[in-house]
């Protein structure tokens, strides 16, 4: 009577690792960075500038299509028709 063997699968492959739960399609990561340096410091330095909310988000929706800085803000302004009273160029 033969005996059968039962085989145990290898590790010479690694199983693939779940979803993992910090990360969801739908959630930005925390810190993004652009060219010209990490979102919190952009929006930090915008925000100094007199920028309000609105234009900011619109702002970094152009940041995320690849717009640098300068182009961005040039963007919102034209779009929106305002921008700050006493805003420099940023670029």
């Amino acid at each position: 009577m033969a005996t059968t063997r039962i085989r145990r699968p290898s590790n010479r492959f690694v199983s693939a690792a779940g979803p993992r739960s910090g990360l969801s399609g739908a959630q930005p990561p925390r810190h993004q960075v652009f060219a010209e340096g990490g979102w919190p410091s952009i929006r930090v330095l915008l925000e100094m500038r007199g920028w309000s909310p609105t234009h900011i988000e619109q702002i970094h929706e152009q940041l995320r299509q690849g717009w640098p800085l300068s182009l961005a803000v040039r963007h919102v302004s034209i779009r929106m028709g305002t921008c700050p009273m006493r805003s420099r160029s940023l670029g």
